[in-house]
């Protein structure tokens, strides 16, 4: 068998660390069994938020993680803007330029097709597609679409893996004519740091990825949002910010400090709203 990596993160570790405690790590918390792992027990970056062999392609020919590879290389590139942003002291415009804002919008890209629930709403694209729709296509020494190569190549069992790499790369495409501004804000500095395993917030549970308002937390500190808002997040909007970030979570949220997982829980429940409900209220106060 290949030497080929096997521990895929669908969040990177370079992005997790910016959800760390002084010690660099984090709290593990359990939304299906309401409990912190281990009692609250610190845990490295490296343990949490991956799947194993997420992104290899097993084949006859020889098993591949030039999926995971691809990640690996805009992940490294979108660890130096954040790194840039978490760092800077908020009058440099975080360090960066206007370039970086669509690769940051890419990341956003990138960390919504790769989350494991994500599979089935990949799967029922490809499902009701042809590949040509998809962007793709098999074709044969003439130049024409071979359609019995191109039904096997959408039907392979591994191919869900390369569309999700693919689809974050045509979301690029797709948003080319979308003028709605990038903006990045900084966090309120008396909240505890919170990040879950379903971290980009839309207002639509279905949205238009490279089309949709959302909010992205990229550090503890930072928070990169696609919208209108300009005026800074005061301390109640980060509060129903980090509620959504809690009650969005599929399996596990990381947590700086274990009460503040009860106060979300809390505040939620005194409003007596849905999730969706709770969605759209955020999203209002972001206009």
């Amino acid at each position: 068998m290949n030497n080929i990596s096997k521990k895929h993160h669908y969040l990177p570790v370079f992005y997790l660390k910016g959800f760390t405690n002084d010690s660099g790590r984090l709290k593990i918390y359990n939304v299906e069994k309401k409990i912190f792992v281990q009692n609250g027990k610190d845990f490295f970056p490296t343990s949490y938020f991956y799947e194993e062999n997420s992104n290899t392609i097993f084949s006859e020919n020889g098993d591949s993680d030039f999926v995971e590879s691809s990640y690996s290389d805009f992940d490294n590139e979108t660890a130096k803007i954040i790194t840039k942003i978490n760092n800077s002291n908020y009058t440099e415009n975080y360090n960066i330029h206007d370039g970086d804002m669509p690769r940051l919008n890419h990341f956003v890209s990138l960390i919504y097709w790769r989350l494991p629930h994500r599979k089935q709403e990949l799967k029922n694209i490809v499902d009701n597609n042809e590949l040509i729709n998809l962007g793709l296509s098999v074709q044969n020494s003439d130049g024409t679409i071979n359609q019995k190569s191109s039904e096997k190549l959408k039907n392979h069992p591994e191919f869900l893996k390369s569309f999700k790499f693919f689809n974050s790369l045509a979301d690029s495409v797709r948003g080319i004519h979308c003028r709605t501004p990038y903006t990045i804000f900084n966090r309120h500095q008396e909240l505890p740091f919170i990040c879950s395993d379903n971290p980009v917030i839309f207002e639509k549970d279905l949205p238009n990825v490279f089309e949709d308002d959302y909010i992205f937390p990229l550090s503890g500190t930072r928070i990169f949002v696609k919208s209108n808002r300009k005026e800074p997040f005061d301390y109640y909007l980060w509060l129903l910010v980090d509620v959504l970030i809690y009650k969005l979570a599929v399996k596990y949220v990381s947590c700086t400090h274990t009460e503040y997982i009860e106060m979300l829980e809390n505040h939620f429940q005194k409003y007596n709203m849905t999730i969706l409900e709770f969605k759209i209220e955020v999203f209002k106060r972001l206009k």
